[in-house]
């Protein structure tokens, strides 16, 4: 592939999270690099994002212990990586009895926070009940809504994350076209 009359040795064609990623991580491998998004950085898929850096709590209903292990390995590399870009969020998360009993889901947020808190990895706070009887934050609710469970994840703002992936990757020696 050529490029102002210079091969490359990697294309990468899409200018969202996964490609300018690539881009960067290749560059960074000591390849050369071309990047091509026929619009601007992040004006596709990664503008819908939920804006979530999360560990896939979900996951864990399937048994998926491995995946929700490494997303939560991810999520501490980048929360030290990018705290100016990326912050902790807490979610709470209403207990309906009739979908699951509450010890399921204590069993699930106790496993999401070992799968998350394993080694060295401290940064967000554990999870933890709430209980709305006696709890300000209670009184507006349904009453069959007694209890909720809070946990931790990270939110960014996606955009800016693909574009200073993409400044970094040029910083390196990539090319990076946009509008082509």
């Amino acid at each position: 592939m050529a490029t102002d009359g210079h091969d490359v040795d990697l294309l990468v064609v899409g200018g969202g999270i996964n490609g300018v990623g690539i881009a960067r991580d290749a560059v960074g491998r000591g390849l050369s690099v071309l990047l091509c998004e026929q619009d601007d950085l992040a004006g596709h898929t990664s503008s819908a994002s939920t804006k979530l850096i999360h560990g896939g709590l979900r996951y864990l209903e399937q048994y998926e212990f491995s995946l929700v292990g490494k997303a939560l390995t991810e999520r501490e590399v980048l929360l030290r990586a990018a705290p100016h870009i990326i912050w902790p969020l807490r979610f709470v998360l209403p207990h309906e009895p009739h979908l699951r009993p509450a010890w399921m889901i204590r069993v699930g947020m106790w496993l999401y926070d070992r799968l998350g808190q394993a080694g060295d990895r401290r940064l967000l706070p554990r999870s933890d009940t709430v209980h709305f009887p006696s709890h300000a934050a209670g009184a507006a609710l349904k009453p069959h809504i007694r209890r909720a469970f809070v946990y931790s994840d990270a939110w960014t703002q996606d955009a800016r994350m693909v574009v200073l992936n993409a400044m970094d990757a040029r910083a390196r020696g990539a090319t990076v076209r946009t509008r082509t």
